[in-house]
């Protein structure tokens, strides 16, 4: 048999054992063309069947998004978010696309959690805010999570390790189709260990009576900037004294709080230490 040609139409099949007009060919081409209109048609049904793909992810503004200072504020303004539903605005350590805490995903406090994150709708879900008003949101350097077995980490978002991530609400958790990743860069840290002046490890023990002095020279940060040594413990567990010299007493049973405070620059960012001592 031999193809013929595909013009503006169809031509035919012809089978070379009887004449181009005969009856048999031209029943060959009737066959030809009809299976040719029905998969036509078959291709055309399963084609309309399948959605366009429409990228609909969120679109944001916003304030500040590098030489971030833990604890700054940030203002944050969404667009493109579907009528009638909600997301989630975040500050996670190395989230991607598609990542929810099933999977992964580990962010910085929860919903019920004052002030660690956002829940904007666009239809004025109670509890939630409004995702065409103008959003504010804490940045912090480092934060802490508890895990299921009740085992505490701190994840340090270091220069470049954390993001803003915008994800579905609740109402469609699994839906991807609006998720939203900004990158956050924070300014550098400024440190110094507890053991350079002379205190024991974060969460340790002392012994009621027990002192600890530190002299004026040990109390420079590893970029320099002199620190500052409180407690604000109202029941006088702990007291600190001087402002060159200090000296932290522990008085009596309890939980005491030791504060260590530098100032930032444009270059660095601010520290504030808080460690936590068990007082027997």
């Amino acid at each position: 048999m031999f193809l013929c040609r595909l013009r503006f139409r169809i031509d035919c099949f012809i089978n070379p054992r009887y004449p181009e007009n005969s009856e048999e060919n031209q029943m060959t081409n009737f066959k030809f063309v009809s299976r040719s209109v029905v998969l036509v048609a078959i291709i055309s049904t399963l084609l309309a069947a399948v959605p366009a793909q429409v990228s609909a992810a969120v679109s944001a503004s916003v304030s500040k998004t590098v030489k971030l200072a833990d604890l700054e504020v940030v203002s944050i303004k969404l667009a493109n978010v579907p009528a009638g539903q909600g997301v989630y605005v975040s500050q996670c350590f190395k989230p991607t696309l598609g990542q929810r805490a099933a999977n992964g995903l580990i962010c910085n406090g929860s919903v019920t959690e004052t002030g660690t994150m956002i829940w904007a709708t666009t239809d004025g879900q109670r509890g939630s805010q409004s995702a065409t008003s103008e959003l504010v949101l804490m940045m912090r350097s480092r934060f802490t999570k508890v895990d299921a077995n009740g085992v505490s980490k701190t994840y340090d978002c270091g220069v470049a390790n954390c993001s803003l991530f915008i994800y579905r609400d609740h109402r469609g958790i699994t839906d991807t189709a609006l998720d939203t990743i900004v990158p956050l860069k924070f300014l550098p840290r400024q440190t110094l260990p507890a053991a350079k002046l002379g205190l024991k490890r974060d969460g340790a023990s002392y012994k009621v009576g027990d002192t600890v002095s530190i002299k004026s020279n040990k109390l420079r940060t590893s970029r320099g900037q002199v620190v500052a040594v409180s407690s604000d413990e109202t029941r006088q567990i702990c007291t600190t004294t001087g402002t060159t010299n200090v000296t932290i007493k522990f008085r009596q049973a309890g939980t005491c709080q030791v504060t260590l405070f530098a100032e930032g620059s444009a270059k660095f960012d601010q520290m504030i230490e808080v460690l936590t001592y068990i007082v027997k």
